[in-house]
């Protein structure tokens, strides 16, 4: 299994393309505007995506669900923000994005599966109502709301500072300390190293 990290958009997104070299067949986690150097990764690699998982349905994370043929899950609080562009934060750029797909819905508890690995969806709301982290073997895809040294803003709409570093501290720093941390935006980290030096977390 293998993972190829893209920056991409304005607000310098992590997007996550995780896939076997063998089968060609791929996953995305979150989607914001693709470029061409995703584009042609993609066909360079002859990769076919089974489907994109979302941290969160902020606009900067759903920038190419329009784009993309693959289905998508999103958590069923997220829903609303997928159609209203003041939810997902997109109105305030001028930019208005609403995504015009229907998506599937997961929750905890009820883990993906892709090429025989499992996927595990885990709730930290704090950033939105409905984030997730997806835990793939010792990855751990954070989305906005653990960060190296930093953690999800919380003074938008519908956040809550409580709320998400309970979510940190009840749930992510109970996984093991050597887990891979990749977030939503900026550089990789480990569960360790956030939980001994994060100063929002102390």
């Amino acid at each position: 299994m293998t993972i190829k990290t893209f920056v991409l958009g304005d607000l310098l997104n992590n997007c996550y393309l995780i896939f076997n070299k063998r089968s060609r067949k791929a996953i995305l986690i979150d989607a914001p505007p693709i470029n061409n150097g995703f584009s042609d990764f993609i066909d360079k690699e002859r990769l076919e995506i089974s489907f994109i998982a979302l941290t969160h349905a902020h606009f900067d994370h759903i920038g190419s669900l329009n784009r993309l043929a693959a289905p998508f899950y999103v958590h069923k609080s997220e829903l609303d923000f997928l159609s209203d562009a003041k939810l997902n934060g997109s109105s305030f750029f001028s930019m208005p994005l609403i995504v015009k797909r229907e998506a599937l819905t997961y929750e905890e508890g009820v883990p993906l599966s892709f090429e025989s690995h499992r996927i595990d969806v885990i709730d930290t709301p704090g950033h939105t109502p409905g984030s997730v982290s997806l835990r793939l073997n010792n990855w751990l895809f954070s989305g906005d709301a653990l960060f190296f040294n930093s953690i999800g803003r919380t003074d938008i709409p519908l956040a809550s500072e409580e709320t998400l570093i309970k979510s940190i501290k009840e749930k992510l720093f109970k996984l093991p300390p050597e887990t891979i941390v990749y977030p939503g935006h900026g550089p990789a980290t480990t569960i360790g190293r956030e939980k001994e030096l994060n100063p929002f977390l102390q």
